[in-house]
């Protein structure tokens, strides 16, 4: 569709980010914020019910999930669930820690800071939660971010309780795990002011990155999720959940437009509801929207005074958006924009900024995080378990001539295979301790000698330079290298 389109249709649109916080435990309990590794240890069975609510209405969407009749399964695990999680236990203190990344994040999102927090029940009706009900709290509001067509108001940021994960379906019953269930979660809901598909992708984009550069916002598949509130003249608000590629923002929500056009034009009137967002862009019903009277105060939970100065000093010492991270590693290094990019997004930026300790070059250090890392897993090296420590003692060596450049790949790799492998027991092993420069004149001298011919060639120190570099490559530079063949190729001729 083109933008005039957009316009001519009454596009509103807003956008909803979930993402899951890496903190040290849950979000009202001491259990460790992590799926778990181990088997269940129980599992308790329950069903939902719809009754009247303190107003007296019965929500509409949890009368449609009871019709169901479907069972619900909660497996506890050993490690990731307590009596908090099965709700035979009140909710512990609001975890600090969570709070301090949602706060600074209303800060960086321009939000007025709430003097007194109140923590929220928000009713659920799916059986994601075994209270029926997740809790929230409001940190921020009445924010914005900026964007290439104007200001995206930021209706509110809040912290919330993350729902269970589904094992398995059937047609009447549901097996939840109960270790996913309180993970700290970062919600932030913009108001319906984007107006055109595009807008809403960089608007996703934007929040994505404020949120990553707290360094405190969980990777992985299924610890962010964007949601969309679509609609149009004449038509009626949609929730689409789900969205797991921001790439497909754009195409799900020009298909949704022109599904309820089509309704639009056969007369027919567009229903307020929840749809999932498909691997296509299409969309599929789930139920209802819920009703407006599904959020009332968490009783267990006495309301959290703000002290102001706490909530200036968080604002003095906000994180590095990205944007300004990308464009000082552009000025201060000399990275060009995606290496400098690349570095960021894949959350090697402070492993970048501690290798700089090492005085190693900073563009080699960039290459190696960014394409030197992709080459090594292209060979089949576990990356992944390479920690800080590891390019810290490769930088080390390589600073301190333990090692050439040549070495630096293959050493990483080594120690993604043998993560637990000493690096000096590593570089002996493998053949790629640095050769001194003493040593490299031994190996010069005695390549020279035996092919002597090839000194009669034109510019024969490139002819030699293959043949050294056969014997020492990985264990010295080629600039060493090339140095040492031309002042033994010049006494040669003095001879």
């Amino acid at each position: 569709m083109a933008e005039l389109d957009f316009k001519k249709l009454g596009l509103k649109c807003g956008l909803e980010i979930h993402q899951q916080l890496d903190t040290q435990h849950k979000l009202f309990c001491s259990c460790r914020p992590q799926l778990s590794k181990h088997k269940p240890v129980m599992t308790v069975t329950r069903k939902i019910r719809a009754v009247a609510g303190e107003l007296g209405e019965v929500d509409i969407a949890a009368v449609h999930e009871a019709l169901k009749d479907v069972e619900f399964h909660y497996q506890a695990y050993p490690e990731e669930t307590c009596l908090v999680e099965l709700d035979e236990e009140p909710p512990h203190d609001l975890n600090a820690e969570a709070l301090e990344v949602g706060l600074k994040i209303a800060i960086l999102l321009n939000c007025e800071i709430p003097d007194e927090l109140h923590v929220m029940r928000k009713t659920v009706v799916d059986g994601s939660n075994t209270t029926g009900f997740q809790r929230t709290v409001v940190a921020g509001m009445n924010g914005y971010v900026e964007t290439l067509s104007g200001k995206v108001g930021i209706s509110s940021v809040a912290l919330e309780e993350e729902s269970c994960q589904i094992i398995s379906k059937g047609r009447h019953t549901v097996t939840y795990g109960l270790d996913r269930l309180g993970i700290p979660l970062i919600e932030i809901g913009t108001h319906p002011d984007i107006t055109t598909p595009e807008q809403a992708r960089e608007v996703a984009e934007k929040l994505g990155m404020i949120l990553r550069s707290t360094g405190k916002a969980r990777r992985g598949i299924g610890t962010i999720r964007q949601d969309l509130n679509v609609s149009i003249k004449g038509g009626a608000r949609v929730e689409i959940k789900g969205f797991q590629e921001l790439k497909l923002i754009p195409r799900t929500i020009e298909n949704e437009m022109a599904r309820q056009s089509g309704l639009i034009s056969k007369g027919q009137k567009v229903a307020g509801e929840v749809r999932k967002a498909e691997g296509d862009g299409s969309t599929s019903f789930l139920r209802p929207l819920p009703g407006s009277a599904r959020l009332y105060p968490e009783t267990d939970i006495p309301p959290i005074p703000l002290d102001p100065a706490y909530v200036k000093s968080l604002g003095e010492s906000l994180p590095e958006a990205w944007e300004e991270k990308i464009g000082r590693y552009q000025k201060d290094y000399g990275l060009n924009k995606d290496i400098a990019t690349q570095l960021v997004k894949t959350n090697m930026a402070e492993t970048f900024d501690g290798l700089l300790k090492t005085r190693a070059d900073p563009g080699l250090i960039a290459a190696t995080l960014t394409s030197g890392l992709t080459q090594i897993r292209r060979e089949g090296a576990p990356v992944e378990r390479l920690g800080k420590r590891h390019f810290q003692d490769a930088f080390a060596m390589l600073a301190d001539g333990r090692i050439a450049r040549e070495a630096l790949l293959p050493l990483l790799k080594e120690l993604a295979e043998n993560p637990g492998g000493k690096p000096d027991s590593i570089i002996r092993k493998m053949g790629i301790e640095s050769l001194s420069v003493d040593g490299l004149r031994i190996l010069v001298k005695k390549i020279i000698e035996e092919n002597r011919a090839l000194l009669e060639r034109p510019n024969p120190e490139k002819a030699l330079m293959g043949l050294v570099m056969k014997e020492a490559r990985g264990r010295v530079n080629g600039e060493t290298v090339m140095k040492v063949l031309k002042e033994e190729i010049e006494k040669h001729g003095k001879n």
